[in-house]
């Protein structure tokens, strides 16, 4: 006997049902709400385990399957992966190398000729400390965490 709904279910004569497959994708939505709306009412998300409590979200989807484990147990202890600890590195490098900036900006009017070329040459080489790290870190980080744009020498 056939259910004229068209979920696709077929009756048996014991009541039980035989799924059929749906023929379309909005046949087989509707028959998942459906037994979804089913379950619900005969109360089968009552009482789950951890219901009521925040969803942990661990942000490990750049870990391979094989390595989550380990890499939690690590970030539980308070290591980070390499790659990590370097962008961390860079970001004070970065956050640095502004507050450089801004204090010789300030004083740059009443700097001579020969402090400013000093200037320049120490503002290159911070930049290319800082482009070397960046570089190494784009080599290591995964794609998913995106790459960090290099320091190209500009005015101070």
């Amino acid at each position: 006997m056939s259910d004229e709904s068209g979920s696709g279910d077929q009756g048996r004569a014991d009541g039980a049902y035989v799924l059929s497959r749906p023929t379309t994708p909005s046949s087989r939505e509707s028959l998942i709400e459906q037994r979804i709306r089913e379950a619900e009412a005969a109360g089968q998300f009552r009482n789950l385990p951890g219901a009521g409590k925040p969803l942990r979200l661990d942000d490990d989807d750049h870990v391979p399957e094989e390595l989550r484990v380990g890499h939690r147990l690590l970030k539980n202890a308070g290591y980070a992966p390499p790659w990590i600890e370097l962008q961390q590195r860079i970001r004070a490098e970065q956050a640095e190398l502004e507050r450089w900036r801004s204090r010789v900006r300030g004083r740059w009017a009443q700097t001579g000729a020969l402090e400013r070329a000093r200037i320049h040459a120490e503002h290159e080489q911070r930049l290319r400390d800082l482009n070397r790290q960046i570089s190494l870190y784009n080599l290591i980080a995964p794609p998913a965490a995106g790459q960090l744009p290099l320091y190209r020498p500009d005015d101070l």
